[in-house]
């Protein structure tokens, strides 16, 4: 059975908002395989899936629980490596501060990365939260202009993706 460009992106929304592809596709009754195909074919000619999907997920709250996250596991292996180093009486002086000062510019390179991404993810969810607010807007103010917006959007998705996210 053929399926219109609608559908499909229908399926593709489904997915980037985080429903299994399985769960997507039969929500809209199309076959698993349709959509796993759908899906393959648009990542091949550069419109993949998984980056729009990933990058939905890269809201602001999103960013900051991702850096949080990495920056919490460096300050445990930090803590980890003090109390190490603190358990070894037999480590001289030098290597100790040696191994301090590494480990403090190690942290310091890692915050001063997270630092540098954040304005990418930040402009992403940005214009992610603009595009929610015209879609609330256009279903309030103009509800029969609503179908086409989603399908423009929808359509757009990985542009939107590509300009946006990509800091330029």
């Amino acid at each position: 059975m053929a399926y219109d460009k609608s559908t499909r992106n229908k399926v593709r929304a489904k997915y980037i908002q985080g429903a299994p592809l399985a769960t997507a596709a039969a929500a809209l009754k199309v076959p698993y395989n349709t959509a796993r195909n759908w899906k393959r074919l648009d990542a091949e000619a550069g419109n993949d899936w998984d980056i729009a999907k990933n990058a939905r997920r890269m809201t602001k709250s999103g960013v900051e629980e991702m850096a949080n996250e990495v920056l919490g596991e460096l300050a445990e292996q930090f803590l980890a490596t003090l109390e190490a180093i603190k358990a070894d009486p037999k480590m001289p002086a030098d290597k100790r501060a040696d191994i301090m000062v590494r480990m403090m510019d190690g942290y310091n390179k890692a915050i001063s990365a997270a630092s540098r991404a954040m304005p990418n993810a930040n402009r992403l969810a940005v214009a992610m939260d603009v595009l929610k607010f015209f879609n609330g807007f256009i279903a309030e103010h103009f509800p029969k202009l609503r179908a086409s917006f989603i399908e423009v959007t929808e359509a757009a998705g990985d542009a939107f993706v590509r300009e946006f996210g990509s800091g330029a």
